[in-house]
């Protein structure tokens, strides 16, 4: 999962920022980089760039479970989220966020979602999976065009870049306006890599790989962001193990996370010792790195919503941030380390 730039890549690099280029120029659509910050919420320098992952509410629910998930989502866009990621793979979530966004005006939200491709099948077989997989989301969400839609969760490219492939379908799918944009959204770093160098794709999304206790993504986000490529971030908290509890007596650590412990153990102790939640310094993390396009949080209820913008908003000086840097070990994010405090917020990105 790990980022290596490979041998002739550069060419790819060249071609794909041009190919890319060219694109927006001809189809006079703003690139992603740009796009986004439509949606952050808020506006000027004050800007969050976040959005709400969708995984949370596509859970199982009963009557009540149901209607806390509805009201998130009305919390999230009363609370000023403009931009709402799901997927295929998120149980239910295409279906509740199709019913909120029916109440909405379509034109103030920015909508992502992703499929999946089942490894077994041929190029050809996984065009018309992905070509049924659109058409179902359009249908579960209620909208005739999606802003963005991924590929989700795959560990090989080779049925989405081989000719008469998915990507094939997904260009055909963008020039006739059922998509605005085309991205990847997996762990693994060498296809999104591939991905950023390739100039048909627009965003990339990396999930748990850049936050407050593992930055394996961070050479992979400049080197998308380098390209003029979106770059997506999910899971700031690490599946749970940044949400403020003490990690040494947290019993719901999944297993790959069990490593990070004695790391987060310091983060916890470095926050309680300074009054500070750690739901603040892991949610303004990712939010502090201008290579980042925008960070997704998957709250699942009203407060956890209303957790998350507080944690976001609140005020953290940088002096915290360095001396966290020399205790941990853990190393600044760009927007910190080079530019000094610019406040969680953010007008725009370095592009």
């Amino acid at each position: 999962m790990g980022f290596r730039q490979r041998p002739g890549l550069r060419r790819a690099m060249s071609a794909g920022f041009k190919e890319r280029s060219e694109r927006m120029r001809k189809n006079e659509v703003r690139p992603f980089r740009e796009e986004v910050r439509r949606f952050y919420v808020g506006s000027g320098p004050e800007a969050l760039p976040l959005g709400m992952g969708g995984a949370a509410i596509g859970s199982a629910a009963d009557l009540d479970t149901y209607r806390r998930f509805q009201a998130t989502l009305e919390a999230a866009y009363a609370g000023g989220i403009r931009y709402f990621d799901t997927s295929r793979q998120y149980g239910g979530s295409e279906f509740r966020l199709g019913r909120f966004l029916r109440t909405i005006d379509r034109s103030t939200v920015f909508v992502a979602t992703k499929a999946p491709i089942p490894t077994p099948l041929t190029p050809e077989e996984a065009a018309l999976h992905v070509r049924q997989c659109l058409y179902n989301s359009l249908e579960r969400l209620g909208l005739e065009t999606i802003d963005l839609f991924q590929v989700h969760d795959v560990t090989t490219l080779d049925q989405v870049l081989a000719p008469g492939g998915a990507l094939e379908t997904l260009i055909e799918a963008r020039e006739a306006g059922r998509i605005r944009y085309i991205g990847l959204g997996t762990r693994w770093h060498d296809l999104l890599e591939t991905a950023a160098a390739h100039g048909a794709f627009d965003t990339i999304l990396t999930f748990v790989d850049y936050t407050l206790i593992n930055q394996s993504a961070a050479r992979l986000i400049e080197f998308a962001a380098g390209r003029g490529v979106g770059v997506l971030h999910g899971s700031p908290l690490a599946f749970g193990v940044l949400t403020g509890e003490d990690p040494r007596t947290n019993p719901h650590l999944a297993g790959e996370y069990r490593r990070y412990v004695a790391l987060a153990a310091k983060i916890y102790d470095f926050c309680q010792e300074r009054g500070l939640p750690l739901l603040a310094l892991a949610q303004q993390y990712p939010l502090r790195n201008p290579h980042i396009s925008l960070s997704l949080t998957g709250p699942g209820s009203p407060e956890e919503l209303r957790a998350t913008l507080e944690a976001c908003r609140r005020e953290i000086p940088p002096q915290v941030w360095q001396e966290l840097s020399r205790r941990t070990g853990i190393p600044l994010p760009p927007g910190l380390s080079e530019q000094g405090d610019r406040g969680a917020g953010q007008e725009g990105e370095q592009a």
